[in-house]
């Protein structure tokens, strides 16, 4: 009689994956000692150049290895196949020394590339792409896509994408200016509806680019505002983390065509350093939410219209921007527009930011501009203030005319300290504000809002000078003292969330929460 011997689920899954890890291909590539007429399984018998990479179609699970401290010049990386659903295809270094390093020199359109592929991880490479005559249309990372359906996890982490001199306005269009620097993402076609599901770009850090720091563009957005399933496909799963935008020529980030993509822990500064460009803006997109950044030090150049932290541009619906910290950006902390010839922006919720010291206008809201609620942020607006735009007066909260007047906004439970003679308030022709249960310290001008529930005493912070303008300092700087007549004087709303600036709890108590971005611990109250 014959004895079976089950083995556990665990445990035959474990055999499977190491069977086929064992199975899986890695390759090797070392510019210094390695031979592409070897085969490139092992160090001993790297390749030497990009070209059998390029030359090969990679199966699920490979790997491709390049050697640390090795370096590339005037090569595309760009390798053939696709993995699968727990074997992505990946590419990274070995052995010990600097991230191996792809310069392409202008002599390539984009440095690494892939196209209508799927499963892919790619990480610790060092990209650049600086042509020696000038600027050309050029890029670090191109993820291309056209007709191809819906393309799977690809991850893109710890690279180091720097010196790419793309022109930032080429052939007088903004729009296809944007479609080059450090990371592009392109969808094409019309045939096939195609869209990412699980991009991920995270802890790379992406500086001295032209024109954007990593930009989005996508043909399927037609439709959009009649969710049209037709004609509107928009990526999902989308996750932009932890990276480092630094001296880019225009934006450092465009997010376009998704819904639900999430902008999280990312540093952005000094962008915009050649041409009009918020440091990140998020378009024909619905859903996302923009946490826990830092923009700082985005410079406004003469004639231009943009140069703040934080953009909901045009085409977007139920933005949420929370827990972001916004400091000495040249035209403000964040604008929310509406081109209102072809456009729509809707319900955009800005909540527990911080803004200190940005110029320009602060707050800035510009065409028709629909249903956005503005509460529980702290503004700190310096004596210095200053709009760099010729003639005009520093602005707190601006609302301007694009082809329309914003309407239906509501300001509630923020904590303005205006320490600027200057600064003013103006409402222009917009409708239906609403200001309610806000508290404003400092300067009082004419043109301050009326509010029916508004505060004029000190917020009680626990110090008005921080010891830096790093967010640590910040959260030590500017939350409430016990004695703070700010707490407990806001009103509970629809949108309020659960968690503050410092990451405490919101608890409202008899239907009431704390005025500004951060709340006083239950514990202490």
């Amino acid at each position: 009689m014959k004895t079976f011997r089950f083995f556990p689920l665990c445990a035959v899954m474990t055999m499977f994956m190491y069977v086929t890890a064992a199975r899986a291909g890695i390759y090797h590539v070392d510019n210094i000692a390695g031979d592409d007429a070897r085969d490139g399984r092992s160090p001993e018998t790297a390749w030497r150049s990009l070209t059998p990479v390029n030359a090969t179609t990679f199966k699920p699970g490979e790997v491709i290895l390049l050697r640390a401290g090795g370096q590339w010049a005037g090569e595309m990386l760009h390798p053939l196949g696709s993995g699968a659903p727990g074997a992505p295809i990946r590419v990274g270094r070995y052995g010990d020394g600097p991230r191996p390093a792809l310069h392409g020199r202008g002599e390539v359109p984009t440095v690494v590339r892939l196209e209508n592929q799927e499963y892919w991880e790619i990480a610790d490479l060092e990209i650049t792409n600086r042509a020696p005559d000038g600027p050309r249309p050029l890029r670090g990372v191109e993820l291309r896509a056209r007709d191809a359906g819906v393309l799977h996890q690809v991850h893109l982490r710890r690279l180091l994408i720097h010196d790419i001199n793309a022109p930032f306005v080429y052939d007088d269009s903004n729009v296809v200016a944007k479609s080059f620097g450090g990371i592009a993402t392109l969808i094409e076609g019309d045939r096939v509806q195609t869209a990412w599901d699980g991009l991920v770009v995270e802890a790379c850090e992406i500086r001295d680019v032209s024109a954007i720091g990593m930009t989005m563009n996508s043909t399927w957005t037609r439709g959009h505002r009649d969710n049209d399933a037709a004609t509107w496909f928009p990526s999902r799963n989308v996750v932009i983390r932890s990276n480092i935008f630094e001296r880019t020529a225009r934006n450092g980030l465009v997010v376009r065509a998704c819904a639900g993509a999430l902008v999280e822990h990312n540093l952005f500064t000094e962008c915009a350093i050649s041409g009009s460009g918020n440091a990140s803006f998020v378009f024909h997109s619905d859903d996302t939410v923009f946490q826990y950044n830092e923009a700082r030090y985005t410079r406004f150049n003469p004639g231009d219209h943009d140069a703040a932290g934080f953009d909901s541009d045009y085409n977007c619906r139920r933005t949420i921007f929370q827990f972001n910290y916004s400091h000495h950006n040249d035209y403000g902390f964040i604008l929310l527009c509406n081109n209102g010839r072809v456009g729509f922006n809707e319900d955009t919720i800005v909540r527990y930011n911080l803004s200190y010291n940005d110029g320009g206008n602060v707050i800035r809201l510009s065409g028709p501009v629909r249903g956005a609620r503005i509460h529980n942020n702290t503004i700190i607006v310096g004596a210095d203030m200053t709009n760099p735009r010729e003639g005009h007066l520093p602005r707190i909260i601006y609302h301007k005319s694009w082809n329309g007047w914003s309407d239906d906004t509501a300001f509630h439970n923020n904590i303005i300290v205006n320490l600027s003679e200057q600064a003013v308030y103006d409402p222009g022709e917009s409708t239906n504000n609403r200001h309610s249960h806000n508290l404003f310290f400092g300067a009082h001008p004419m043109s301050e809002p009326v509010d029916p529930h508004k505060l004029t005493v000190d917020p009680g912070f626990v110090t008005v000078a921080p010891a830096g303008t790093g967010r640590a300092s910040m959260i030590a700087a500017f939350q409430l003292r016990p004695d703070s007549a700010a707490i407990g004087a806001g009103w509970v709303l629809p949108t309020q969330g659960g968690a503050d600036f410092a990451g405490q709890l919101v608890w409202p108590i008899s239907g009431r929460v704390d005025l500004g971005a951060f709340t006083v611990p239950v514990t202490t109250r």
